[in-house]
């Protein structure tokens, strides 16, 4: 078997020859790749690889740095300086590339920062720079209540709760008492919910407010007031509806009168314009043959119409009349107003009239 048979045996190229793609002496591909010290396991077929240099003279110059770092990815750069990079594993690779650009980012970032630290310094001198720092907001007036929103039955409740010492506060603009860092304030309330603005201040300090609801219930005394007095109202609107109702029912009685009646009635108007009659009384004189005759149900009718007549107030009269041309004792006068012979008032009429009359 002759050295060409013999497989795997690759000589060398002189180490003059540059590394570059060469025809691959085994033929397993048109090209195989010299790295400038030894052939390598890299194969190809297209391109068609560069005639191998016969001298040192045919070696063309290397090219500029720029066009050599260009064509590094088509194998321009000399491979003989990076063949070691093909004998990483991949993964060694990829760490490699990894550790580089975090070195890169790193240089850079370092560099910006940099950057930044000489302009804030050179900024320092600009008038901006120049300009007093700002004046720090005032703190706050610390201030509390001791209890949140709450009920009561009693007109007036004390609010209390702590504050900044020295400072002052006011419960709906009135002046609180505040001794230490205490401060309390009595309230009135009313009837329902009842909103307390709480304020605090204090000089260099930002003032304090808060707000706390307090509803007043009635107590059992005041509901106990307030039934009878809606009692006392439905009771004066049901009097009141009653008499309209019978003025309305009077007026269309009066409106419906007979002559008789309506005679009857103006009859007995005439008579309490110049004397005082008591009920029975009247009736007698506008129905007695000695008086205007009228029959006895239309004198009672004309005197049941009669308005604004107050029969206390004609006791009080007639008990004066008598007074003014005779005596009486109290007991007489009272005999004279109620008895049958004398002005037929009622009993209570005429001790009314007599005690107005000053006898009694």
């Amino acid at each position: 078997m002759t050295d060409q048979a013999k497989p795997g045996v690759v000589r060398p190229l002189p180490s003059w020859v540059p590394a570059g793609w060469y025809p691959d002496p085994l033929g397993q591909g048109k090209a195989r790749y010299w790295d400038g010290s030894r052939w390598t396991l890299e194969y190809r077929d297209d391109p068609p690889p560069q005639p191998v240099p016969t001298s040192p003279s045919e070696v063309p110059a290397s090219p500029p740095p720029v066009a050599a770092a260009a064509s590094g990815s088509a194998r321009g750069v000399n491979p003989g300086k990076f063949g070691w990079w093909k004998e990483i594993p991949m993964a060694a690779r990829v760490v490699i590339v990894g550790v580089a650009l975090i070195i890169i980012i790193a240089v850079a970032n370092s560099g910006s920062g940099s950057k930044t630290k000489t302009t804030t310094a050179a900024s320092a001198d600009s008038p901006v720079a120049r300009t007093a720092p700002s004046t720090p907001a005032p703190p706050p007036v610390v201030l509390k209540l001791d209890t949140g929103d709450y009920s009561v039955t009693s007109s007036h409740t004390t609010l209390h709760g702590t504050v900044t010492a020295d400072a002052s506060v006011t419960v709906e603009g009135g002046q609180a008492h505040v001794r230490g860092t205490h401060w309390s304030k009595t309230v009135a309330l009313e009837i329902g919910s009842n909103v307390v603005n709480v304020e605090a201040t204090m000089a260099g300090h930002e003032p304090g407010s808060r707000t706390i609801t307090v509803t007043r219930h009635h107590t059992q005394a005041e509901l106990e007031a307030k039934a009878q007095a809606r009692r006392a109202r439905e009771q004066s609107e049901k009097e009141a509806d009653e008499r309209r109702e019978r003025a309305e029912r009077e007026q269309k009685e009066v409106e419906e009168a007979s002559p008789s009646q309506h005679n009857a009635l103006q009859s007995a108007e005439k008579y309490l314009e110049y004397t005082a009659f008591s009920k029975a009384g009247l009736i007698g004189q506008l129905s007695s043959s000695a008086g205007d005759k009228y029959p006895e149900q239309d004198a009672v009718w004309a005197v049941e119409h009669l308005h604004g007549v107050n029969w206390d107030d004609q006791a009080a009269k007639s008990a004066k009349k008598y007074l003014e041309y005779t005596s009486f004792s109290c007991q007489g006068l009272i005999e004279q107003l109620s008895s049958e012979a004398g002005e037929k008032f009622t009993l209570a009429q005429a001790e009314y009239g007599a005690r107005q009359a000053g006898i009694c």
